[in-house]
């Protein structure tokens, strides 16, 4: 079972990869229009970052960060993957394949929440929103 405070652990560790993630790629993108809603959606997950760690910190909870071995994985397979392909459709297939990889887990989270917090239970929902929209926008670039 998940409680508040490892649910917003869990929020706060997927939108900071979110933010990771987009920071590592976003210079690749080929056109304005890329760029413009990778920007975009960098800052709705660090809305949300900023949400949950504020949650967290008002419920006395501990703030726990992506580790340093997976943001140096994450940041080296970004990087061979760009090496590899740097289209603007390719950026939205590692997108799309890294929200989907969001929602399943978000989805998990919240069928095992058992706490009440409605402010938690707002921000799991604005996590799994923010990714399946996310992946309908990227959509349009493949």
């Amino acid at each position: 079972m998940i409680n508040d405070e490892k649910m917003l652990q869990f929020i706060m560790k997927n939108a900071e990869m979110g933010c990771l993630g987009i920071n590592d790629i976003k210079h690749y993108s080929n056109t304005a229009e890329m760029a413009n809603t990778l920007r975009t959606q960098n800052a709705e997950y660090g809305h949300i970052y900023h949400n949950a760690f504020t949650l967290l910190r008002n419920i006395g909870g501990e703030t726990r960060h992506v580790g340093r071995v997976v943001s140096a994985m994450a940041r080296a397979k970004a990087k061979r993957e760009m090496r590899n392909d740097s289209s603007n459709s390719h950026i939205a297939e590692m997108m799309i394949n890294g929200n989907s990889m969001g929602v399943r887990k978000i989805a998990q989270h919240m069928r095992r929440y058992t706490g009440s917090n409605e402010a938690v239970t707002r921000l799991a929902d604005k996590l799994l929103d923010t990714q399946q929209a996310n992946i309908a926008e990227m959509k349009t670039f493949l």
